[in-house]
């Protein structure tokens, strides 16, 4: 059986004292102050994940590091840490470790992780481009339509996903438009 493990981090200061109860009353400086200095901690163990060609099982675990500090502490700092997780998920005995939320952001997009463990290392940004890609063409396909007869607006193109998503699409659409800025509706 395949393993994997996710690694994930709070997204506000709120999310740790859902966590840690004792943290409940601090303000978002103390909490951040404190958990700065946490290791990586293995949240859960998700079990039970079955399909007629497979099993599998994994772990989700925590680089305890809110978004804001992802984004504003020394990068190097945050790579450490996130490195230290990944290393949690090898002594774990999976097989891939997934980087989800901002752990893919900061960095190399986690090459410099990749190379510091002895398993593979995904950002998810290929299988969210597969499943939007076959998304998008099942989408067509029960509109009773043929994907070079549709116009494709690809929102985000300039991102890295939605790039691949308008590279992989246009051949095959009509037009494929790519819109990028922001949305104000």
């Amino acid at each position: 059986m395949k393993r994997f493990a996710f690694i994930i981090h709070p997204i506000e200061y709120t999310d740790v004292s859902r966590k840690f109860k004792f943290l409940k009353n601090l303000s978002e400086k103390n909490v951040e102050r404190i958990i700065k200095f946490l290791p990586p901690i293995k949240i859960s163990k998700i079990t039970g994940i079955k399909s007629e060609l497979s099993e599998t099982e994994g772990y989700f675990i925590a680089v305890p590091l809110t978004s804001n500090q992802m984004l504003s502490l020394p990068e190097d700092y945050v790579l450490k840490r996130i490195i230290r997780a990944a290393k949690m998920a090898e002594k774990l005995d999976v097989d891939i470790v997934g980087l989800g939320a901002l752990t893919s952001v900061v960095g190399d997009a986690g090459i410099t992780i990749a190379e510091n463990v002895n398993i593979a290392v995904t950002s998810g940004n290929s299988l969210t481009v597969a499943t939007a890609v076959e998304a998008t063409k099942k989408a067509v396909d029960i509109m009773g339509k043929y994907l070079d007869e549709c116009n494709v607006a690809v929102v985000g193109a300039t991102g890295s996903i939605g790039k691949v998503c308008a590279e992989l699409l246009l051949p095959e659409a009509k037009i494929c438009s790519l819109l990028q800025g922001i949305w104000k509706g």
